[in-house]
């Protein structure tokens, strides 16, 4: 049905309302129908609000699978993991939710110029003890509010290396990242790498061990994503692996074609040019170097290898013995 009115009726209604035909409600009445008037921080709500980046669902969801794989070959039982959607949430709001004591892992991921948290539930790190150690039946931790102990710290390290090494994995395909685990933490409040204001990427894992049902959260502070954005705003394809495994085998292809000067450097000796024109037939000239010294081999006058010089298959060669940085 058509809900747009016509002039006429436009005009009847406006003549209904000003001769009072058409009641209209008391303006007590429109009063309190009216929200109140909020005050909005602009600068917070600029902190928190940020682009999704779709690359990262896609990451975790790969992140999920293998390290179901790698958690159930640890414990040698059949783990189930499922993950929830991305959140981008501010720092401060975020850790009022974690429990004290609480198990925070900082993991440095070098090349990739930052660090991301990861966050165990106490539940999962007595189920993985218990199971480990040759529990027939997992029961529900009591989780007291202590410290861990120096053992539980040893399972947390174990645990911190396999999400470590699976994580690296799941990101190959979109950015290559090496993690690097930094210390722990029990308190939130001690980790101040991240403004309480700043806002992260929160993803969190749903672990079931047996009849233990646990979690794992992974908190990433978003200003470390916005350095490799390009790389996260889309999804990477197969179409897309494919094609940029085969354009990494070509450019490799062609860069190994590129021809270089090689050359070895028995010894140096610096003359002034007086000296030089004084030379004769016969004359001595003393290198820098000994006869059993390592000589230098340049890569483009740039010094690379150390070897030494001899004869292979009756050629004159040198062996490389040393690579220099």
């Amino acid at each position: 049905m058509d809900q747009v009115l016509s002039q006429e009726e436009i005009d009847a209604l406006l003549k209904g309302l000003s001769e009072g035909d058409i009641e209209t409600p008391p303006p007590e009445v429109v009063a309190e129908t009216l929200m109140e008037a909020k005050t909005f921080d602009f600068l917070q709500f600029s902190k928190t609000k940020k682009d999704k980046l779709p690359a990262l669902e896609f990451i975790y969801d790969r992140f999920s699978k293998s390290f179901r794989s790698a958690l159930s070959l640890f414990v040698e039982k059949d783990v189930e993991v499922s993950t929830t959607p991305v959140q981008y949430v501010g720092y401060g709001d975020f850790i009022k939710t974690l429990p004290l004591p609480t198990n925070m892992n900082i993991v440095v991921t070098e090349n990739l110029k930052g660090f991301f948290i990861v966050i165990f539930d106490a539940k999962l790190i007595f189920s993985v003890l218990e199971t480990i150690f040759g529990s027939s039946s997992m029961s529900p931790a009591r989780v007291e509010g202590r410290e861990f102990t120096k053992i539980e710290f040893n399972v947390i390290r174990k645990l911190i290396d396999i999400v470590s090494l699976e994580m690296e994995k799941a990101w190959a395909p979109v950015y290559e990242i090496t993690c690097k685990y930094s210390r722990s933490e029990i308190n939130p409040n001690y980790i101040t790498m991240v403004a309480p204001g700043e806002a992260v990427s929160l993803c969190e894992f749903t672990i079931e061990l047996g009849d233990i049902r646990s979690w794992m959260k992974v908190c990433m502070p978003y200003g470390v994503l916005e350095t490799i954005k390009p790389y996260l705003i889309s999804t990477p394809s197969r179409e897309d692996m494919e094609m940029r495994e085969k354009w990494y085998a070509k450019l490799k292809e062609r860069v190994c074609e590129v021809p270089l000067e090689v050359r070895a450097v028995l010894g140096k000796k610096r003359l002034s040019l007086q000296e030089f024109l004084k030379m004769m037939e016969s004359n001595v000239i003393v290198v820098d170097r000994h006869v059993e010294d390592l000589i230098d081999i340049e890569v483009h006058n740039v010094p690379k290898f150390k070897g030494k010089m001899g004869i292979h298959k009756g050629n004159k060669a040198v062996k490389i013995e040393e690579i220099l940085n």
